[in-house]
């Protein structure tokens, strides 16, 4: 046999290939851009933390940029995907019962991945090309796909002339401060902010302050 063709036969080091090593650095990265943001970030610590070559990282994500787009493609859709999944169930409920079927699906989201939370919190907080690009691809298609609800709210009195826009976002930041930062409110309080109970009872509370009639 010929080197060439023993090269041809050689099979590809699995650590090339496979969903799940990608996912595997794919929530490495997360959790890392999480917890010392964008800039703080390297590639060497997520390939360390992941337990994979920097440079078999690359081969999967060429750039930190890459790497963090990504992450939020892989994470960012789900709160989309589970609104858009509940809001044709609300059909025929009066304005605040669907309200209370749909909004806490959304806001479980962000409970359920706290390290996705604490990622938007902190890209949404800067003014940044990444803010831009999170803001296009996952925050606008939400709020398309809430508007008309907060409309509804806001033409029900719910709202008590609060504008429909800024009624959502002071929803989404209260979300996005309660559960994107869970170890400052761990460090006021006796209780675990993501545990199940807790989860619940914060939803509630954020939806009633929309509900406000």
């Amino acid at each position: 046999m010929t080197i060439a063709a023993k090269t041809k036969a050689m099979p590809r080091p699995p650590r090339y290939d496979g969903a799940a090593n990608r996912k595997r650095v794919l929530e490495t990265a997360l959790q890392v851009f999480a917890r010392v943001g964008f800039a703080g970030a390297s590639v060497r610590t997520i390939a360390a933390e992941a337990g994979i070559e920097q440079g078999h990282l690359t081969y999967y994500f060429p750039t930190k940029i890459a790497l963090w787009r990504g992450v939020v493609e892989a994470f960012a859709s789900e709160p989309l995907h589970r609104v858009e999944a509940v809001l044709p169930t609300s059909a025929g409920l009066d304005t605040a019962s669907a309200a209370r079927l749909v909004l806490p699906e959304l806001l479980r989201c962000f409970a359920q991945n706290s390290g996705l939370t604490r990622l938007m919190l902190q890209e949404m907080s800067v003014d940044s090309d990444r803010s831009d690009w999170l803001a296009n691809h996952f925050a606008r298609p939400v709020w398309a796909a809430l508007r008309p609800l907060f409309e509804q709210l806001g033409e029900a009195g719910y709202l008590r002339g609060t504008p429909p826009e800024l009624a959502y976002f002071t929803m989404i930041g209260s979300a996005l401060v309660t559960f994107g930062n869970s170890e400052l409110i761990r460090q006021f309080t006796s209780h675990d902010p993501l545990s199940s109970k807790a989860i619940e009872q914060a939803i509630s509370h954020i939806v009633s302050s929309v509900l406000l009639r």
